[in-house]
């Protein structure tokens, strides 16, 4: 009995390592599926007569039944990562699915969504057609960058006839992944915060100054900084003692230009902290394209969010 116990906590222990997991035979809360598919098994079969995670007829598995008739054109299938992911620079992470499909074309993408509004996406693989050496369970593995990403699985036709089961993003063999590239960072402690200036000529001004001392002037301010999570550190702030008033600003302006290509995309990535009266008003990030200086593009938030 003994050795029947530790044979079987060694296998709920292993079961449980990966970094996210979906086999369909318990609640899965890593992946967010949308309406377009269902929960089958081989005991009513959708394409295939068994699941990958047991290999029985009783197993569990994804059918993919569109919630809509014909001709399906806006239909836009989708399962993602429920949380964000950040892999590490020092291990391989892995996004692995298995899929079954009895047809020839199979026209779904894996693509890594990423930002708060999450509006930048981008394909990491594409599968166009079915592997005709094999009519079972078939994997697809993909190597995850360094990032902070969501992971969207994505398909807009409507008459395929697709299977998925065992979603799971793991450490895996593979050579570890280049670190991201960094075009620029500032924590305010350092001569950056020359790269910085508060706009001169209007109502608000942006003040750096220490955690400790920032506290004396304003009770509510954060206690802490964010890059060592004490008194010693340094941010950027607007006093909350100023007049406020409907319709005044403050901008606090980085003095650097970025040239970025058609072919990149970066994230900007900051943190920040709102304190103070809950009077009406808002942050919000600006680009001034340098080949045409009049020109500004909003940022963030999206248009439909504002963050006070």
């Amino acid at each position: 009995m003994l050795f029947l116990f530790f044979i079987f906590f060694e296998y709920i222990l292993c079961s449980q390592t990966a970094i996210s997991l979906c086999d369909f035979e318990t609640f899965c809360n890593d992946f967010i599926i949308d309406n377009n598919w269902g929960l089958t098994d081989g005991l009513h079969p959708q394409s295939i007569d068994h699941d990958h995670t047991l290999n029985t007829s009783s197993g569990h598995y994804l059918s993919y039944t569109p919630q809509k008739l014909p001709p399906f054109f806006d239909i836009k299938a989708g399962i993602k990562t429920n949380d964000w992911l950040q892999p590490s620079t020092d291990r391989a992470v892995c996004f692995r699915i298995w899929y079954y499909t009895p047809q020839f074309t199979l026209p779904f993408t894996i693509q890594l969504v990423q930002g708060d509004d999450v509006q930048l996406s981008r394909i990491i693989a594409s599968i166009p057609d079915k592997d005709l050496t094999i009519d079972d369970w078939t994997l697809i593995n993909v190597i995850l960058p360094s990032e902070k990403i969501k992971i969207a699985i994505r398909l807009n036709d409507s008459t395929i006839s697709l299977t998925f089961d065992d979603l799971s993003v793991d450490y895996c063999d593979e050579p570890r992944p280049s670190p991201p590239t960094n075009l620029y960072a500032c924590d305010f402690e350092s001569s950056c915060i020359e790269d910085f200036s508060s706009l001169p000529n209007y109502p608000y001004q942006w003040l750096m100054m220490k955690t400790s001392d920032v506290i004396t002037m304003e009770s509510q301010a954060p206690s802490v900084d964010f890059t060592f999570g004490n008194q010693s550190g340094h941010y950027v702030f607007v006093p909350n003692s100023n007049t406020t008033k409907a319709g005044n600003v403050g901008y606090l302006a980085l003095q650097k230009s970025f040239n970025i290509t058609m072919n990149e995309s970066f994230c900007l990535n900051f943190q920040y902290y709102n304190y103070g009266q809950t009077v009406a008003g808002n942050l919000n990030v600006y680009a001034q394209l340098s080949e045409s200086p009049e020109t500004v593009q909003k940022l963030w938030p999206p248009i439909d969010r504002q963050h006070m």
